[in-house]
Parts: structure tokens; C-alpha cells; sequence
């Protein structure tokens, strides 16, 4: 299947099923058959990417195309997006977009954006940002602990900066009443990156 047929199918699959992604969205028994058709429907044009639905604060649906902080998926994220047509009651959005604060949980993980603190280290010569980043209490799950920040990077300093403008990163437990001396937040970072790397 050609490409542009992959993104023209997709789109049609979307508009016929909105109604089906709505009442998804808005049930909090949720029934994740829909939305894995979503992401089988997504997949077809790249495996790079998944689908995020969700509500904004102005009632509107909202479609996340991500890459997931995979850099090969940055421009097939591009592409589906710009071939999107115009869908009554949706916000159709590429890539997490940066917020000032948010709180996530992943795989029974649950921990604060306050609870990462982060040394950086600009690389100017490669237009990124090293970083050591410190996780309150990481001992107890370092895999999991790590994925969630990376979620917490995608959606504080958005993910277009995680993937593109975040270099090296070293992971590093810290103690429950520990703190780094030196050491800036994620909104801290995501404002560095501005100032420094455009």
C-alpha cells in the first residue's frame, strides 16, 4: 500500500469511527477495543506511531499523533498530521505538547514532576542539552521510575525538545529527603532549551 493511500484510508477510518472514540473517551468503563483499532488503523501508515485521545479544557476531542521519543518517527508524525482533514468537535495534534505542570502514572508508578531534579550541561556544538537526572526513590523501580520520566520530559518540556534538543541523559537514584544542590526542574530545563537552542 502506498503511503498516500495508507494516510487517506486512516483519515477515513477516523471520521467514520469518531462517534465510537467519543463515547470511548467520555466512559469511564472503558472498552479499549476502539482505541486499539485506533492504533492498528495508525500503525498500517507507521509502526512509529500511536494515537492519544483525550478532552481539552475546551470541551474539544483532542488526537495526539506521537512518535512516542522515537527521532524516526518525527517526520512520518508530520506527515499524518498534515494530511488530516478538518474534523467537526477534534483538535487533530502532533507530538505531546509542552505543559506547565501535569501529573502522570505509569504501570502502577506513580510519582510528582517535583520529585526529578536535574543537572544539565549544554552542548552547544551539537545544539543539545546533556543531563544526570536525579529520581526521588528510583531504587524501587528503576525501569519503570525512568520510563515515567521520559513521559514527564514529553509533556513538560514537549516532545519534539525531549527527542531533538535532549542529548545524554544519566539516571541517578536520590534519597527521599535528599536534595541536589545546583539542580533545575523540568519547566527550568524546558526554558533553558528555549533560551539557549533556538
Amino acid at each position: 500500500m502506498s503511503k498516500e493511500l495508507a494516510k487517506e484510508n486512516f483519515w477515513n477510518w477516523f471520521n467514520s469511527n469518531k462517534n465510537a472514540l467519543e463515547e470511548f473517551i467520555q466512559d469511564p468503563e472503558r472498552d479499549y477495543t476502539i482505541y486499539h483499532q485506533l492504533t492498528d488503523e495508525l500503525q498500517k501508515f507507521s509502526e512509529l506511531l500511536y494515537p492519544e485521545i483525550t478532552i481539552n479544557e475546551k470541551d474539544q476531542f483532542v488526537l495526539i499523533i506521537t512518535p512516542n521519543g522515537i527521532t524516526d518517527g518525527i517526520e512520518p508524525t508530520r506527515e499524518i498530521v498534515a494530511a488530516a482533514p478538518a474534523v467537526n468537535g477534534w483538535e487533530i495534534i502532533r507530538f505531546r505538547q509542552p505543559r506547565d505542570e501535569v501529573s502522570l502514572e505509569f504501570d502502577g508508578v506513580f510519582y510528582e514532576s517535583s520529585d526529578i531534579e536535574i543537572i544539565p550541561e549544554l552542548d552547544e556544538a551539537r545544539d543539545k542539552v546533556n543531563i544526570i537526572l536525579f529520581i526521588r526513590n528510583m531504587d524501587k523501580d528503576p525501569k519503570n521510575y525512568q520510563t515515567l520520566a521520559f513521559l514527564y520530559m514529553d509533556h513538560i518540556l514537549g516532545e519534539f525538545n525531549s527527542i531533538t534538543k535532549v542529548g545524554y541523559i544519566d539516571f541517578k537514584h536520590l534519597d527521599p529527603d535528599e536534595s541536589v544542590e545546583g539542580s533545575i526542574n523540568l519547566l527550568e530545563l524546558r526554558k533553558l532549551i528555549e533560551e539557549n537552542l533556538y
